[in-house]
């Protein structure tokens, strides 16, 4: 978590004069970046493939057709 992030948490009736001026620095920093074409960096989370799980699930079974003839 960070600073930002444990600011936002609290009772805004109980911030500072000072976190409040870090929770603005934070939203203006991040203004320019968007403003400057730079793209937020996403958390890197671990990714789990499903491909695997969606294959069992959506394996179609092999299809049973019988051939009926007369002779």
């Amino acid at each position: 978590m960070t600073t930002v992030d444990e600011l936002m948490s609290r009772d805004p009736l109980e911030l500072s004069k000072t976190d409040i001026d870090e929770i603005i620095k934070y939203h203006r920093n991040q203004r320019l970046r968007r403003m400057s074409g730079e793209k937020p960096v996403k958390p890197s989370a671990a990714t789990v493939d499903i491909s695997s799980i969606t294959s069992k699930l959506t394996k179609a079974a092999a299809p049973v057709v019988k051939i009926d003839r007369r002779i």
